[in-house]
């Protein structure tokens, strides 16, 4: 009897964990990514300040504030298969000061940028593996405001990919940890030439199971 109980539980947790990720439901997210980028505001969740000293005693200091966050909504086309939209917001601000100038120099972006994603779940209990593709199309504008005054638009093609596990709260939830990998092509338009980097993060996100849950 003891035996039959063990495997009954096991059962029932495979089956909660099932009924998270079949066909018919709706996922929807939010993230964003601490990344390992050259690319400060772009696909990162970063706070830096930065200190130069320049000949004759002269030094300046850099501070960066810079946030990426992501959403996304999908639909489970079959069991544990979810296929749908990305949606990212970027924002950054930065302030550099100088001892030999009279005006700081700051710096503004932002970015915007959608694209299509596939996630395939593999059942484990409270914790689910899982593998996920991505792709993101957007822009980015630049503007640069003090002593010097700048303005540039890039576009870019974001491809990319990654491994996660999906920490489940209860039947309708979970907490997603991805080591992410993404390919960016960068096209400045104003300067007329492409740049290319390749980015490796972690991504932590929030995902919700909408849909009817059958009864057990």
């Amino acid at each position: 009897m003891k035996q039959f109980n063990i495997i009954c539980f096991f059962l029932l947790i495979s089956w909660l964990t099932h009924a998270q990720t079949e066909k018919g439901r709706f996922l929807i997210g939010a993230g964003t990514n601490l990344g390992l980028s050259e690319s400060p505001g772009m696909m990162n969740l970063s706070f830096s300040r930065q200190k130069t000293f320049i000949d004759d005693g002269l030094s300046g200091q850099t501070n960066n504030n810079n946030i990426f966050i992501a959403t996304k909504v999908g639909y489970f086309f079959f069991d544990n298969l979810v296929a749908g939209l990305d949606l990212a917001l970027g924002s950054g601000r930065g302030t550099s000061t100088f001892d030999a100038a009279t005006q700081n120099l700051d710096s503004k972006s932002s970015l915007f940028s959608i694209g299509p994603f596939v996630r395939y779940y593999i059942p484990s209990g409270k914790i689910l593996p899982f593998a996920e593709v991505n792709a993101l199309f957007g822009s980015r504008n630049i503007e640069i405001g003090g002593f010097v005054s700048s303005e540039s638009q890039q576009s870019f093609t974001n491809i990319g990919g990654g491994l996660g596990l999906a920490f489940l709260l209860g039947r309708r939830s979970s907490i997603d940890l991805v080591l992410n990998y993404n390919s960016n092509k960068i096209n400045f338009e104003s300067e007329d030439y492409t740049d290319r980097k390749n980015t490796l993060g972690i991504k932590i996100g929030f995902t919700m199971f909408l849909g009817k849950i059958p009864e057990i």
